[in-house]
């Protein structure tokens, strides 16, 4: 750790330290203070609402309060002011692949909304990339991020946690016999975009509907480089919608639908002629993506004595990626030429959940029993295509550095998977809880070829996968007194091998490349075990934890083999080659001194260790503190916020790589403001990277050589500001 986040750490421990003592001191000066953000209700934790006091585990929480006073507009921007959860990022054209929890994250953290799983992230490189999908922030009620292993409760797909987002309700935004409608729109300064958004919802005696619609466009993030500029003209539209009506007393039947649509045009100028695009002049995107919800809850009553109440959910999610990419370059013999590629991706999901909870007493402990059994099914399809024109002759050809479009880069893939779990909190006293847990799963891969794929892969077999386990889980829980706590928890995490890693197949004959499927790829395991200390005052709150996990038979996606004996070819293959380590620490303090003021001060530190070759893993990112003070008036129409980010110099990488890029240390600040003409009516603006500085987001740029000229290119936003206004009524 560097000296400057030794020291800001010490000033951090200080802090809490010092505002601790005080507030145990005269713990009821501030009893008149709402503490609901200071020990929310959480889902994600135990799929039951318990208080935060209640739950033996680290869980960040997101409100929907928090998105608006941070003015986010997008996921990335909601989970920027979190230590320890990193928006993984594909540049300017693709935007965000997935979402980092203490150094694990590319399809190893599960995201989920309102309990309906998101589509996977691939990347097959040659400009294809079909990236991850989040709703608009306007229909988000909070973000619930459980960190660390969490296939317990949520499968195969949660080796590094889980991050469960909710949306609104009827009854959250307007009271029986009402209607509530709110229009906002603004501009965006990061990215030069605008949005605007409307949202109606009216709650009746029995049913409750909510409506939202949502239109945002922009020009791609503006960069601090002498480089030049890259042009991103793209538009969004997203539609949202709730019907929640009560059948009858205790039971209640809700369908929500989500649609959104994203078109991109990406003109890339930053480094054509430099680098490995030395021979490029023109290179220009075509993207469109667009996603599908369609779900069905039936919360209802039971009184058995097998449950108390139960849930069902139906769900189907459809999405759906086209790429296209123009490349215009000169050949090895400088002839002119124009390829064009086609990347297609579709991935649909089938799924039911079913879960019953009952309370019952045996002796002197009670016990809140979760029990259900979840089962999906996911059909999978890829392809490329390219043509390459010589612009002299006008001659066209389908192959391509000896690939013979259009192929699959695997085969058509179905993946059905069934878990089922249980999960109980046992209350041996009024001070000592312990929280057993056990899921299994099975999951089943079924490849099927067709002309696609035999196309450029005829003599590659292909594999089905049927693999099981059994993912445990302890947790204890010990309640000092009514503000302190400990808790510790060990938990086994469990990642069945994806359709990517398992049938990849491709064969570059140019190179003499060529991959080969893995019939014996093994499931992803870890053991993760941590511990904290929770103090929970009417004015503040305090969380210290640390962890350590053990991740087993990681698969490192087309390793190389070597070469063939037989055809001379170099080899690659999806493998269990992997194990790692990561341990680290975190802490987070949130105090209202009093009406007007709040601080927020948070610190993660974490070590990755690659256990094949004790060398540092690339995947965790750099020690990270947030410090943030907010105010608001005493008539409270006014408030600000001045948020500042700070990162140590990314100095732990794998030095048995190639020399990769190392990113700097930063200090960033952002000042939030706004402005209520009425209780109605609100103004808000910000000015974000208050002092113009140019710094790297690790998970962004850890991959690429330290003298790859795209760096500059992939600087975080220069100095900007927003500004939007909202009118309810």
């Amino acid at each position: 750790m560097t000296e400057v986040m030794k020291k800001l750490s010490l000033i951090v421990c200080m802090c809490f330290l010092t505002t601790t003592l005080y507030a145990q001191d005269k713990p009821s000066n501030q009893d008149k203070n709402d503490t609901t953000d200071l020990s929310p209700m959480i889902v994600v934790a135990y799929k039951q609402a318990r208080q935060l006091q209640e739950v033996a585990a680290d869980v960040a929480v997101i409100s929907a309060e928090n998105i608006q006073n941070t003015q986010s507009e997008d996921m990335a921007a909601a989970l920027r002011y979190e230590t320890n959860i990193n928006i993984e990022q594909a540049g300017n054209r693709f935007g965000t692949s997935g979402i980092n929890i203490r150094g694990i994250g590319s399809n190893r953290v599960a995201v989920e909304v309102d309990g309906v799983p998101n589509a996977k992230a691939f990347d097959i490189g040659s400009y294809s990339f079909a990236t991850a999908q989040y709703p608009d922030v306007s229909v988000i009620q909070s973000i619930e991020v459980l960190k660390g292993p969490a296939s317990t409760l949520y499968g195969s797909n949660a080796l590094g946690g889980i991050v469960s987002i909710h949306t609104w309700n009827p009854q959250d935004r307007v009271s029986s016999g009402d209607q509530w409608r709110q229009i906002r729109f603004g501009f965006n300064g990061e990215y030069n975009g605008r949005h605007g958004t409307y949202t109606h919802a009216w709650n009746g005696e029995k049913n409750g509907v909510i409506f939202n619609i949502n239109q945002r466009d922009g020009k791609g993030m503006q960069r601090p480089s002498t480089l030049a500029d890259d042009h991103a003209d793209w538009d969004q539209q997203s539609v949202f919608g709730k019907w929640v009506t009560d059948v009858a007393p205790g039971h209640q039947l809700s369908f929500n639908v989500q649609a959104q649509q994203r078109d991109q045009s990406t003109q890339i100028h930053s480094f054509i002629g430099q680098g490995r695009f030395a021979n490029t002049t023109a290179l220009a995107g075509d993207d469109s993506s667009e996603s599908q919800k369609l779900s069905a809850t039936y919360d209802f009553m039971l009184n058995k004595h097998w449950a108390d109440d139960g849930l069902i959910r139906l769900y189907h999610s459809n999405t759906e990626f086209l790429q296209k990419t123009a490349e215009n370059r000169f050949s090895r013999r400088d002839t002119p030429l124009l390829q064009d590629r086609l990347f297609s991706f579709e991935q649909k999901t089938l799924g039911m959940e079913a879960n019953f909870t009952k309370q019952f007493n045996t002796g002197d402990w009670s016990h809140r029993l979760i029990y259900g059994v979840e089962i999906t099914q996911t059909d999978v399809a890829e392809y490329r295509d390219a043509l390459q024109t010589n612009l002299n002759t006008g001659d066209s050809t389908n192959i391509l550095l000896g690939e013979v479009f259009p192929f699959r880069d695997f085969p058509l893939t179905d993946v059905k998977e069934i878990g089922v779990f249980i999960h109980d909190e046992i209350d041996l006293n009024e001070q000592w809880t312990l929280i057993p847990a056990l899921r299994f799963d099975r999951y089943d891969l079924d490849p099927t070829r067709d002309a696609l794929f035999d196309n450029n892969a005829e003599d590659i077999a292909v594999v089905d996968i049927d693999e099981s386990d059994f993912s445990p889980k302890l947790g204890l829980l010990y309640h000092i007194n009514d503000y302190n706590s400990l808790y510790a928890q060990y938990v086994r995490g469990f990642r069945a091998p994806p359709a990517e890693d398992v049938n990849i197949g491709f064969n570059i004959a140019l190179f003499n490349y060529r991959s080969i499927p893995n019939p014996d790829l093994k499931s992803e395991t870890s053991n993760g075990y941590e511990a904290g200390y929770r103090l929970i005052l009417p004015n503040q709150r305090l969380t210290l934890s640390g962890f350590y996990n053990e991740y087993k038979d990681l698969i490192v996606s087309r390793a190389p083999l070597g070469i063939d004996p037989d055809t001379q070819a170099l080899l690659f293959q999806s493998q269990n080659i992997a194990k790692a380590r990561i341990h680290g620490f975190e802490l987070d303090h949130q105090w209202f001194i009093n009406d007007q003021w709040q601080t927020h001060i948070a610190l993660s530190w974490t070590k990755g260790v690659n256990a094949t070759n004790d060398q540092p893993l690339n995947s965790v990112s750099p020690p990270k503190a947030v410090l943030s003070t907010q105010w608001s008036s005493v008539s409270k129409k006014w408030h600000s916020g001045l948020y500042g980010r700070f990162s140590a110099a990314q100095d732990e990488i794998d030095l048995t790589q190639e020399e990769l890029f190392q990113t700097p240390g930063y200090a960033v600040f952002d000042w939030m403001s706004g402005y209520y003409f009425s209780p109605q009516s609100h103004l808000q603006f910000s000015i974000n990277n208050l002092t113009d500085k140019t710094y790297w987001q690790w998970q962004q740029v850890r991959n690429f050589d330290a003298e790859d000229p795209i760096i500059e290119a992939l600087t975080q936003s220069s100095r900007n500001f927003s500004l939007s206004y909202s009118q309810q009524w």
